[in-house]
């Protein structure tokens, strides 16, 4: 697999909740040119938790289509700022 490359691109997120509080991210929409980009997120590769500049963040590994090709990302959760961000791509 090829290395991704860090983004850390603001993005706006769609979620759901399990009962147990278990987040999965759903879909999200980014800014790309003046255009608007939705991503519809079709597998759950990862989910990582760990804290960054003493913030804690949830990092999970999806996959999703992309300009019609399956690609693979992460999403950063920032949780103290309820942030979320396409972390690596």
């Amino acid at each position: 697999m090829a290395e991704m490359k860090v983004l850390m691109k603001p993005i706006e997120m769609i979620v759901t909740h399990s009962i147990e509080g278990i987040i999965r991210p759903e879909k999200y929409r980014i800014m790309e040119d003046g255009d608007t980009i939705v991503v519809r997120i079709d597998k759950i590769l990862t989910r990582s938790e760990g804290k960054s500049d003493g913030c804690r963040e949830l990092v999970f590994g999806c996959q999703g289509v992309i300009n019609g090709c399956m690609k693979n990302f992460e999403l950063k959760y920032r949780v103290p700022a309820c942030q979320w961000f396409l972390y690596r791509m």
